[in-house]
């Protein structure tokens, strides 16, 4: 589990009164520039400060969206691994699906210098305070953002069916609604990240195990360890639905904060199967000793406790998951390393 507190990332300042340029016309998406008044341009209105937040050095307005400053920490670590990929590769095209005010998409555009960014949210309402957040950006000819009203699945699948495919796709979804996964998936470039997001406590608690089952295709019962659970119940989901469309998770980092809850896991995606059966499988918890295993498919009828004497199952109380949780620990030592080197 990674927990940064990072200083300021930005050295941009804040454009107090920013003028959107008109996008290229050209362009493959709708870029929303337009008003409720059409004659008006987008300012902010400075006798209004609580209007405006402030993160990492960059103001922005976030108007009648949902805004928590506690998930800054989760922007961070997203806005960092961006930063990261661009490095390596040269090059970044971020979707945020589900951008709210804008603040992800104006950071990964400021922080992560990222090349092109697509922001998307269903609400209309959100269109005059996503664009002038953006406009601080300045694009030129050649557009560097642009803004999409619309259910995020259909953005998504529209792009691929363009076979117009982004470096990071950031979810950031709300409950335990995993209807995202699929379209994300076939959106996202081979060894793209993929950043997902669930804030479903109760289903992690395993006080909602038809619901988990459902979505993550894990039947979670109540164990004392429900934050970590959470984490693995959200990674196993997104490698069952990659595992059907024919492509490999590996998971980078994971972070679990308790507001919320919020459960956020950064996920690299390429061609291929899993190639450890034991990554994915189920977990015990003996409620005598306390004592947690792992057990494989082949093992469900061969558990036991070491508590117990008795070779086959269990009979004092005893929870197994019903379905597949990601058990492994991340792979992801080495981008931790980047990440905390990278912040400060």
């Amino acid at each position: 589990m990674i927990t940064l507190t990072p200083k300021t990332l930005s050295p941009f300042s804040f454009l107090c009164n920013p003028i959107p340029k008109h996008q290229n016309q050209n362009s493959k998406y709708t870029i929303v520039t337009q008003y409720s008044d059409s004659n008006s341009k987008p300012t902010f209105n400075s006798n209004c400060e609580s209007e405006f937040q402030t993160e990492r050095g960059l103001k922005f307005d976030i108007g009648e969206t949902f805004f928590r400053h506690e998930s800054a920490t989760g922007r961070d670590l997203g806005v960092l691994a961006a930063a990261l990929y661009k490095r390596s590769k040269g090059k970044l095209r971020v979707l945020d699906a589900l951008c709210g005010c804008g603040i992800r998409s104006l950071r990964y555009l400021i922080e992560a210098e990222a090349d092109f960014v697509l922001a998307n949210d269903a609400n209309d309402d959100n269109r005059k305070v996503i664009t002038e957040n953006l406009s601080q950006v300045e694009s030129g000819d050649d557009p560097r953002w642009a803004v999409t009203l619309s259910d995020a699945n259909r953005i998504m699948t529209e792009c691929y069916l363009k076979r117009d495919f982004f470096d990071l796709i950031d979810i950031d979804s709300f409950g335990s609604d995993s209807s995202f996964l699929r379209s994300a998936i076939n959106a996202l470039k081979l060894d793209g990240l993929l950043y997902v997001t669930s804030t479903d406590g109760f289903s992690s608690g395993g006080r909602r195990p038809q619901q988990t089952l459902a979505a993550y295709g894990a039947y979670v019962r109540p164990m004392p360890y429900s934050n970590e659970l959470g984490l693995r119940m959200l990674i196993g989901g997104a490698v069952r639905v990659a595992s059907v469309l024919g492509y490999r998770v590996t998971p980078l980092f994971s972070y679990y904060s308790y507001h919320g809850p919020i459960f956020r896991v950064m996920l690299r995606v390429n061609r291929g199967k899993l190639p450890d059966n034991r990554n994915y499988g189920f977990i015990s918890y003996c409620h005598n000793c306390g004592s947690s295993q792992e057990y494989s498919w082949a093992e469900l009828g061969r558990m036991s406790c070491p508590c117990s004497d008795s070779k086959g199952l269990c009979m004092i109380p005893f929870t197994l998951q019903k379905c597949c949780i990601w058990l492994r620990n991340g792979d992801g030592q080495a981008v931790a390393q980047e990440l905390i080197s990278t912040s400060f």
